[in-house]
């Protein structure tokens, strides 16, 4: 009898053994993790990029990101990506007004194009996140969009073993977090850099361009287009003090009367309702329709708005009012009254700034 037990008893310190390994396995740091620092292109004209402190971006995340990027078990019906509204061959962008979501629920906001975020500091249309670490936490769980609570999302991606070596490698250890899987997917995107334009490579001395682009460049870079405001010549094609603006799309007498109320919804600013994040102009022959609810479907639809001059609403940028009065008073029109011409002029500047190498990488 008493053998018996001893016999049971080592048996289950054996078992308890084994498990503890197990647990330690799963969630205990490799001490002998290395990362390799990923290598960002140095580029001309372009500042440097910054990092996070807390999510250096390394071979081993970005090998990482990429996978979960283009992984649909981050949604509820293992339909739908990241790629799935961010498609490469559209420089990570839609082709669609809205993006449509699990079970064919349809997104309120045109799918922004993912280039060059490593430079941002403020994500989404109405900058309700501030890191690309935290904005990668947002699509997951959101209904209209993958619709999967991010427990579940953090059980099949611990249970694929395809990932226990990567998440190792990436993170020293096996356990995963949602976290790391956004800050994963965060060192992938950042890693998205566009700089082969054909206006970059004229500007570099590799390509001639056409005399209709340097026409539609001056048309931009003066008051006679007005683009430089809120759009300069750097790795994004945006100031960076002119993160949001209410470009005059819409009239509105008072900051109620905005259907969607932009950055105002986040910062409870009436001032700030109807102001969208400036997005980039890299790529735009990739990226069609336009602006934060996709109303535009063409570059020629666009320019004719801004043509036409800016919408009165108490938030509009003063820039625009400014100088819309300013025609006003001194040629007696309120829009830019651009020639055909010119018009064509703008059009190819702004295509110029596409980056077909970026789609086909």
């Amino acid at each position: 009898m008493k053998n018996k037990i001893l016999y049971i008893s080592l048996f289950l310190f054996i078992v308890l053994i084994v498990v503890q390994c197990k647990k330690e396995e799963n969630n205990t740091y490799n001490h002998n993790h290395v990362t390799t620092p990923y290598e960002f292109p140095n580029i001309e004209g372009f500042s440097a990029i910054p990092q996070n402190p807390n999510n250096i971006v390394t071979v081993e995340g970005v090998a990482l990101g990429k996978k979960l990027f283009f992984d649909t078990q981050l949604s509820l019906d293992y339909t739908i990506s990241c790629a799935s509204c961010h498609l490469p061959e559209k420089s990570f962008a839609e082709n669609t007004k809205f993006s449509t979501g699990v079970n064919g629920a349809i997104g309120t906001r045109n799918a922004m194009t993912l280039v060059n975020l490593a430079w941002y500091d403020a994500f989404f249309w109405d900058g309700k996140s501030l890191s690309l670490e935290n904005q990668a936490l947002i699509p997951v769980p959101q209904h209209n969009e993958m619709n999967l609570e991010w427990k579940f999302a953090v059980q099949r991606i611990q249970n694929d073993t395809s990932y226990k070596k990567l998440f190792n490698n990436a993170f020293g250890h096996f356990t995963v977090t949602k976290e790391d899987i956004a800050n994963a997917i965060a060192q992938y995107e950042k890693t998205l850099i566009s700089y082969n334009t054909p206006f970059e490579k004229y500007n570099r001395g590799e390509q001639d361009i056409s005399a209709s682009v340097l026409r539609g460049h001056k048309i931009f870079t003066t008051e006679k287009g007005d683009c430089f405001h809120c759009h300069s010549s750097n790795e994004l094609f945006i100031k960076s003090d002119e993160a949001f603006a209410n470009n005059g799309m819409d009239f509105a007498e008072t900051t109620d009367d905005f259907v969607d109320k932009g950055l105002g919804a986040i910062t409870g600013n009436p001032l700030d309702n109807g102001k969208f994040k400036i997005p980039t102009l890299r790529n735009l022959a990739f990226t069609a329709p336009y602006m934060h609810d996709g109303r535009f479907a063409t570059l020629d639809e666009v320019i004719e708005s801004y043509n036409k001059g800016p919408e009165l609403s108490p938030s509009l940028a003063n820039i625009l009012k400014t100088e819309a009065q300013r025609r006003l008073q001194q040629y007696g029109h309120w829009g830019l009254e651009l020639t055909d011409e010119e018009k064509t002029d703008l059009k190819n500047f702004l295509l110029s700034l596409s980056d077909s190498s970026y789609i086909q990488q």
